[in-house]
């Protein structure tokens, strides 16, 4: 469970991002914020029921598809075609454990193309 300061903070994040700060939205946020991973709306909805937080399936759907929309999560497939959502909104790629299946986040430093893509095209 969030302090009132950390509720108070994620009421105005979902106020930045033009959202009505909602019970429901505001519960989703504490999940995310309190935890890490790639998780599927099922288990994002077992994790609040299990902790005496539940919201409908439904609205569930309906409030992560607001948050990727307005970029307060990242939507991705996961590894069996799964739907997934990821609150590392860096750039970032993932590594998934062949034995496991678990998916990890890596970031890769790649080189600024832009110059010489630049030099060829002009």
């Amino acid at each position: 469970m969030t302090t009132p300061a950390s509720s108070a903070m994620l009421q105005h994040l979902l106020e930045d991002h033009g959202l009505r700060a909602t019970q429901p939205r505001l519960r989703l946020l504490e999940f995310f914020a309190g935890t890490r991973g790639h998780f599927t709306p099922e288990e994002i909805f077992g994790h609040l029921r299990a902790q005496g937080q539940p919201i409908s399936i439904a609205t569930l759907y309906q409030n992560l598809r607001t948050f990727s929309e307005h970029g307060l999560v990242k939507e991705m497939i996961g590894q069996e075609g799964e739907v997934r959502y990821d609150t590392n909104m860096e750039p970032h790629s993932h590594m998934v454990c062949v034995r496991c299946g678990r998916l990890t986040d890596i970031h890769v430093e790649l080189p600024d193309l832009r110059p010489r893509l630049r030099d060829t095209a002009g």
